[in-house]
């Protein structure tokens, strides 16, 4: 497994490419186009995605552990066996967005807006959780809040 740490993407693009068997940590990922992107048996570690496009990638066997993930747009991507452990979606799209018969591991994952939470039907969440997808689905149903 090939091991990457503490580098910098900057406005990089890594368009229709393969990340297998990779092991990143601490690195930052800032306005970076990764669409169409196939992502296998790899793990993410300490890591921030901020204006990242993965839109239309492939993610098979990945774990995201403390990963923070801001203006993320995952949308028409594909999750299979996939794991995000004590990371937090500050804004992340995943309209259009599929995972097999296993769902998302969502382990201590503090979740913010979120477009697409379809992903999330069948999954079982915690209070708090829920709690953060509540302004989402206020807003998608046009209900405002007093005060």
């Amino acid at each position: 497994m090939k091991v990457t740490r503490g580098k910098q993407f900057v406005d990089e693009k890594f368009v229709r490419t393969g990340w297998i068997q990779q092991r990143i940590e601490d690195c930052r990922f800032a306005a970076v186009q990764m669409y169409e992107t196939h992502v296998t048996d790899s793990t993410y570690v300490d890591c921030k995605f901020s204006a990242v496009n993965w839109r239309a990638s492939k993610f098979r066997h990945v774990v995201f552990e403390n990963c923070i993930f801001d203006k993320v747009d995952f949308s028409g991507s594909e999750f299979l066996s996939c794991q995000f452990l004590g990371c937090e979606w500050q804004e992340v799209n995943f309209t259009d967005c599929r995972t097999g018969v296993k769902k998302l591991v969502l382990d201590n994952t503090r979740i913010g807006v979120v477009a697409g939470i379809a992903l999330l039907a069948g999954h079982t969440l915690t209070h708090e959780q829920a709690i953060g997808l509540l302004p989402t689905l206020l807003h998608e149903k046009g209900i405002e809040v007093e005060g």
